[in-house]
Parts: structure tokens; sequence; C-alpha cells
């Protein structure tokens, strides 16, 4: 597995962030788009008297609202900011009125920026709310931390369980463990879902979201005051609750029963390469899978579902590699050996 950082750095991180991130409820009317220099936007919303910085993320969500085409905003971007800010004002001045919600940054010396713009539904789940009330439960049941990560915007937590562990074939010792992720800005749900830890070469692979999980979607009631919205609550308790399920040694031998029946299970390398194209890999990812499995791109052969997993799970250990990347092959080595037809399912 990737290094991570420090899981008490992180939540040192994510602490501090939590005091500048604040929230406002906006009619669209309100927001005039303004262009820049070096394609950087910003708004305008005249009844905060505040501007505030947009983000890649946030112009394409505000596209979104606006029911306009993203790919066409993104190619004028380079070009002219006058150009993008005139077509999302023509369009804002002809929608109709709704209310949304600015979630934002204040980086002091009234400097904002605009981390997401999404509706006045949107129920907040926050990374500090969810590490705080996560990490103590994860602590009383004896877990070890793997990998840490955070953004800003987006949290991952790994752990594993050391004492819940067992053979796959002998010699091949795995433990089972828990991983936790949350998107802040509309771009994921917050999740649990089982994660099993391989120890002969640190590999990590995340079990489908149908086995065991808990996820809650970032949807709620209207918001009427952002400040007075406790939402989140309720969805951290059952959080809390999920936790103890999901470490339960009974899952861990339900997943085992999986990766021991993976070895019988074979793959041929065609149907690798068409697993590779369905699944968005990249020639050079794909050449790295066949390295692992000891061939080359063109080779013809067989190995086990088992074997496959391994060798795309591998692929997430790169250092250099992003975050969301080493996690989507770690949950396609968990879609390769948790389901029946790998190749009719996309991540």
């Amino acid at each position: 597995m990737k290094t991570g950082t420090e899981i008490k750095n992180v939540l040192q991180h994510i602490n501090e962030d939590s005091k500048n991130k604040l929230d406002y409820l906006v009619n669209l009317k309100d927001i005039t788009v303004v262009g820049g220099d070096q394609q950087q936007m910003s708004m305008e919303v005249s009844t905060l008297t505040k501007d505030f910085g947009m983000t890649d993320r946030s112009i394409n969500q505000l596209c979104g609202k606006l029911k306009i085409g993203r790919q066409y905003i993104q190619k004028c971007l380079p070009e002219s900011t006058d150009l993008v800010a005139h077509n999302l004002n023509f369009w804002i001045n002809r929608r109709d009125d709704r209310e949304l919600m600015i979630r934002s940054f204040d980086h002091g010396h009234n400097n904002y920026d605009a981390r997401a713009i999404l509706t006045n539904r949107y129920k907040r789940i926050d990374c500090d709310a969810v590490a705080n009330h996560c990490l103590d439960k994860l602590m009383d049941l004896d877990v070890q931390f793997k990998y840490s990560y955070y953004d800003g915007d987006r949290m991952n937590i790994t752990a594993v369980t050391p004492k819940v562990e067992g053979e796959v074939v002998k010699g091949d010792v795995v433990q089972g463990g828990i991983t936790i992720t949350n998107s802040e800005v509309g771009n994921g749900s917050l999740m649990i879902k089982p994660f099993i830890y391989r120890l002969v070469c640190t590999n990590g692979m995340v079990a489908p979201q149908y086995f065991n999980q808990f996820y809650a979607k970032h949807v709620g009631k209207i918001i009427i005051d952002p400040t007075q919205d406790e939402q989140w609550k309720v969805t951290i308790e059952k959080m809390q609750a999920q936790l103890e399920l999901v470490a339960k040694p009974e899952v861990f031998e339900e997943n085992l029963q999986k990766l021991q029946q993976a070895t019988k299970e074979r793959m041929n390398s065609r149907q690798i390469v068409q697993l590779a194209k369905r699944q968005g890999i990249t020639d050079s990812e794909r050449a790295g899978i066949f390295e692992r499995l000891d061939h080359y791109v063109g080779d013809e052969f067989t190995v086990s579902k088992y074997e496959l997993s391994n060798a795309v799970t591998n692929m997430a250990n790169d250092e250099e590699m992003s975050d969301q990347r080493a996690r989507f092959f770690q949950e396609l080595g968990g879609l390769i050996v948790f389901t029946n037809n790998p190749m009719q399912i996309a991540i």
C-alpha cells in the first residue's frame, strides 16, 4: 500500500480546516460570475457582499445547476474567462429562482474559495465529524492504521484488525480491516467497507459495495440555517454501530472464503484485456498489470482470479499514484474476486 500520512497529522489537518469552512445559502439570481487573468474565475454574491474564487469543480457544478454543457465551458476557459463569465451569467438570468449552497473556504484577508456549489438539500457529513467520531471506536477495536489521506475535501482512512486473519493458501496470510471514505463537495457518499490486507506484499483490497457495506448519501431535508443543521448526528451514530459490524470475524470469514474460491477460478489474457478496456485502464497501466503477472501484453495465458486481483491491487502501491487512482485499483481487485463476472460491472 501507499505510505499515506500519519493518522494524527491527518486528524490535525482536518480539525484545522474545519475552522475555516463556511457554508452559505444563496439565490441563484444573486450570483454574478466574473472573469479574470490566467483562467481564474470568481463569483460575486450580492446578498453576502463577498467574492468567491471558483475551482474547476465549482464551475462544473454551476454548469450542472444551469443545465449547460460543461465541456464547452472548459473548452472556452483557456481562451477567455470573460467569455465563460458571459455564458454563465446569460444562463443564470434565464433560469428560475432556486436556492443553492455554497461551500467555501476562508483563506483569510477576505480571500474565499467556493469549494462546491450544491443544492439546499445537501446533507453535510463532514470529515471532522466522521474522523473524530470514528477514531475512538476504531481504537476500541484494536486496529492498526495502514493508510490515511485528506486533501481538504476528501478523506480516506484504512485500518486492519491484526487479530482477525487467515490463510488464502498456505503461507499467504491476509488480515481483515475497515476502510472509510468521505467527500465534502458532492463527489461521493460516506462509505464504510470491509478491507483485506495481504501481508506477503502489503496489497490492500476493498470488498465491493454490496458486501457488508455502509453508506450515507449527502442528501437530506431542505436546509433553512446551515449553522443549525444537525442532520449529520444520526448518520454518525449509525456509522459507529456499523464499524463494529464490519470488523466482526464472521464478515472476514465470509470474505476469506471468497478469496479461497478465487484461487480456483481462471481468467485468460483476452478477458484481462477486455476488462482493462471496460474499466478505463491505460495502456501503461495494463502493461504494469501484465508485468506483475510475469507476462507481456500480447501473451496468451491464464491466471487465477486471485492472482489477477493481486497484480491489480499491487498497482495501488505506487507512491506516485494519486489517492483516487490507487483506490480505484484496490476496488477493482475486490471486483475481480467477489463478483461472478467482473467483465459486466464497472466501478
